[in-house]
């Protein structure tokens, strides 16, 4: 694993396993993953690259199979989503859709899952 890359943080790990509490093609490969995940902050904003040092692939469809959103304080949503390329877990996504910065960081308490496609 590159030097760069460091254990989650609980909150990033929350927010991985929310995104993972809905039903769908390949969740339990991914879960399975968890485990051996590293991360580097790669934006301000939370947005994360991931590597898992092993794991079987995730078989998904699309590259974003799991998403949710919850809004930050001054009410504009923040959206989560986690990228898988070639199975395995490459990315949290984290952004705001007006591109303002995030005041607080989305939490796994509050993020709404968005149905993943079947």
């Amino acid at each position: 694993m590159d030097s760069d890359f460091r254990p989650l943080k609980a909150a990033e790990r929350a927010l991985l396993d929310k995104l993972l509490d809905c039903e769908f093609p390949g969740r339990d490969e991914l879960r399975r993953q968890l485990d051996r995940l590293a991360a580097r902050q790669v934006y301000n904003d939370g947005t994360l690259a991931l590597r898992a040092a092993s794991g079987e692939p995730a078989v998904v469809k699309g590259r974003v199979p799991t998403e949710g959103s919850c809004p930050d304080v001054d009410g504009v949503m923040i959206h989560v989503l986690l990228h898988v390329v070639d199975g395995m877990m490459d990315e949290l996504e984290i952004f705001k859709e007006d591109g303002s910065d995030i005041v607080r960081p989305p939490a796994a308490g509050v993020l709404v899952l968005v149905p993943p496609w079947t």
